[in-house]
């Protein structure tokens, strides 16, 4: 998750910091180069997961906070920091009075802005214990703090993290689309069953992850969306299942059970039979369908608004109680982002990967989006109460709803991170 924008206290020079020698800086990237070589020697699926998804994320990253940081100059207020990852930073250098740092973290950056505080001195204010940052017009562009910028520049401001991890997300599409073609994601569906759900009729008779399921009640099947439709043909009725394990044939009975499960379109819910199963994905089998610029464009923004009603439904189904079982079961924080990653990666196929980092931009722009503390779319909620009522909201309560957002996003991944890591320690053997 980004840490979209940081600012800094109430003055026009950046903060100081400790003096970080050249000699340390180095000493902490050998060190973790020493740590990934060790890790790929042992875990070489881990270290490989890892590379990519830090590769990645770090892209993502650095377009999101790219966008704060040219419209904030554009908006003429002086950033003191454009940083990628969260300290400690293992590269600082300094050019127009900004400092451009790299952390040792790459889970996070940020652009600090003269103006309104970070969570730490925010919490500090709404104590009192720092001075109230005052509007003043009448310093000099490049140099104006946050509140001195129009309303307009300070939304543009923020939104403009969401909106370039949106159209980096559409511009990759386009290009997909346009140089490699579109997808026939059906042709490439597999039957292997790569993950089973807890008590479900599949796993109840037998069926074990890595299967093959090659048919249904005497009818063939070889690929998943064959199989689901035997499903919905059979219902409620008994199901015998026919599965290819290391070489062997078996048969599996089993009665699907029926889960309430989003719409295609991402609008609504309908209960379909399932027998609780997750199929593997086939990238080596996708064939692509080449179109022209005009179709491209059209394809990229389609898709962009699909995957964006998609994820907000189910945030929706996720705020009111209602999310089913298959879709909290997707749900995870940076662990289960980078296993699906790793997953990806390991096929060898960049395309897929390429697609993936789109979707993952656009779940990044939306996710800052959400008018919650501490995110894009909270501080946007402020700016609005103040277009609204003509007056800026108190700095002081702003400043600590903003600490108490960060504390409850920072629980809530550890819980999340502490639930997706669950599986994976009990795999480990030393």
């Amino acid at each position: 998750m980004s840490q979209s924008v940081q600012v800094s206290p109430n003055n026009s020079t950046p903060p100081t910091e400790k003096p970080q020698s050249r000699l340390f800086s180095l000493a902490q990237i050998a060190l973790g180069i020493a740590g990934v070589v060790v890790l790929a020697l042992r875990f070489p699926d881990l270290a490989r997961t890892i590379v990519v998804f830090a590769i990645i994320l770090g892209v993502l990253i650095f377009v999101h906070e790219w966008g704060h940081f040219q419209f904030a100059r554009w908006a003429g207020m002086k950033v003191n920091r454009f940083a990628i990852g969260f300290p400690p930073f293992i590269f600082n250098r300094e050019k127009n009075g900004i400092t451009y740092s790299i952390g040792a973290l790459p889970i996070g950056g940020m652009v600090d802005i003269a103006g309104l505080g970070s969570e730490e001195e925010m919490v500090n204010t709404a104590k009192g214990e720092v001075a109230e940052p005052k509007r003043d017009i009448s310093r000099p562009f490049g140099q104006r703090q946050f509140q001195d910028a129009s309303l307009f520049g300070r939304f543009m401001t923020l939104f403009a993290g969401p909106l370039m991890n949106f159209l980096f997300a559409i511009i990759l599409a386009i290009g997909l689309f346009s140089f490699v073609g579109r997808a026939d994601y059906e042709k490439a569906q597999d039957n292997k069953v790569g993950l089973l759900m807890g008590e479900s009729p599949a796993a109840k008779a037998g069926v074990e992850e890595g299967d093959l399921l090659i048919g249904i009640n005497g009818k063939a099947a070889n690929n998943s969306e064959a199989l689901r439709k035997l499903i919905h043909e059979n219902g409620k009725k008994n199901l015998k299942l026919e599965v290819l394990r290391d070489g062997k044939k078996l048969e599996k009975t089993m009665i699907p059970e029926f889960k309430e499960q989003p719409t295609a379109d991402g609008k609504g819910s309908e209960m379909v039979p399932t027998i609780g199963v997750v199929f593997t994905y086939n990238p080596t089998t996708l064939v692509y369908e080449k179109v022209g610029i005009g179709e491209a464009v059209k394809l990229s923004f389609t898709a962009a608004y699909r995957m964006s009603a998609q994820i907000l439904e189910t945030v929706k189904r996720a705020f009111t109680f209602k999310l089913t079982e298959v879709e909290r079961n997707g749900i995870g924080g940076p662990v289960k982002i980078a296993q699906t990653v790793g997953q990806v990666a390991k096929d060898g196929q960049i395309l897929p990967l390429l697609e993936l980092t789109a979707a993952l931009s656009i779940n990044l722009g939306l996710m800052n989006l959400l008018p919650l503390p501490a995110l894009d779319g909270g501080r946007i909620l402020f700016l609005g109460f103040e277009f609204i009522t003509r007056r800026p909201f108190n700095p002081k309560w702003e400043g600590l709803v903003h600490a108490a957002g960060m504390v409850m996003l920072l629980v809530f991944m550890l819980l999340i991170t502490g639930r997706d890591l669950m599986p994976f320690l009990k795999t480990i053997r030393f």
